[in-house]
């Protein structure tokens, strides 16, 4: 769907983006993560025509496109961090002058309109003035703004930032049926459990360079492993030594518990469990989340 070829931007001196090249396919939702100050939100504005790199190609359909092109702009769509809309127009107001700045036909415009609303569940606030809408209000009235036109491409920066959870599960269910009705969603975010739920792939971004590219499970195996987490009441190193070597494990002690892990951890529990009966005052499976995973690469980074 999108293609990105050696992208760099440079300010001042400064590179925000250095030979950034990934691409996102048709139908599918592709995540950005990275800390603060990575170049996510530049990238953004680069592919959505607010901000010219300074190096590189953009690619549409396998074609070299100038996101300032007509042609270009008509098939993407664009749900900011900020929502950017008229505070004292209405939801209805809203969407129908952006629609008209498309140029949907003004017979299809109240139809249009209507349905994104309904879409979005803001059917019943379609005459107020969206100034006195909630965070999570404005941010599904920002979604269904971007996809005023059919847009086959959504670009969404941080789409749940600064939600409360409730809001934040609301937007993700609307993200994923987007998904679900084949559109491709090019997204940026900090939040790891957003990341993992709705991206069928991922890439870490830091100081403007792609450092991990490949699916949340893929990500998450590379930088970290399952664990099982036991406190026991006593040493039992050497059961713990036989019990490993014959499952293909590995175990260390990490200040009062007994860390195990390896692969095919959650089928190995009950064997586990059983061989430490007797000796154990708990013991927990922990499933290594992206953001385990993420914050390890940071440390590795810094080091």
């Amino acid at each position: 769907m999108i293609s990105i070829r050696d992208l760099s931007k440079d300010f001042d001196g400064i590179k925000a983006l250095a030979g950034v090249t990934l691409s996102v396919g048709k139908g599918e939702t592709f995540g950005l993560i990275g800390p603060n100050g990575a170049g996510k939100t530049t990238l953004i504005r680069i592919l959505t025509g607010q901000t010219v790199p300074s190096g590189g190609d953009i690619l549409l359909d396998g074609e070299t496109v100038d996101p300032l092109e007509a042609r270009y702009r008509l098939r993407i769509g664009l749900v900011p961090q900020e929502p950017a809309f008229y505070g004292r127009l209405t939801a209805h107001e809203n969407l129908t002058l952006l629609a008209g700045l498309y140029g949907i036909d003004k017979g299809q415009i109240t139809a249009r309109v209507a349905d994104l609303l309904s879409w979005v569940g803001l059917e019943e606030h379609t005459a107020r003035q969206v100034r006195f809408f909630s965070r999570g209000m404005q941010q599904r009235l920002s979604l269904a703004m971007g996809l005023v036109h059919h847009p086959d491409l959504i670009y969404m920066d941080e789409p749940t930032s600064g939600l409360d959870p409730e809001a934040r599960l609301s937007l993700w269910d609307l993200i994923l049926r987007l998904a679900e009705e084949g559109r491709s969603i090019f997204l940026t975010t900090h939040n790891m459990e957003e990341a993992d739920r709705i991206c069928d792939r991922l890439a870490i971004l830091i100081g403007g360079t792609l450092r991990e590219e490949g699916t949340p499970q893929r990500i998450k195996g590379l930088l970290g492993t399952d664990r099982v987490e036991a406190m026991l009441l006593e040493d039992r190193s050497a059961v713990l030594e036989a019990l490993c070597g014959r499952l293909g494990l590995s175990w260390k002690s990490e200040g009062d518990k007994v860390v195990i892990s390896g692969p095919e951890l959650a089928d190995k529990l009950p064997e586990i469990a059983s061989s430490l009966m007797g000796s154990v005052r708990n013991l927990h499976y922990r499933e290594v989340t992206l953001e385990d995973a993420f914050l390890r690469f940071m440390r590795e980074v810094k080091r």
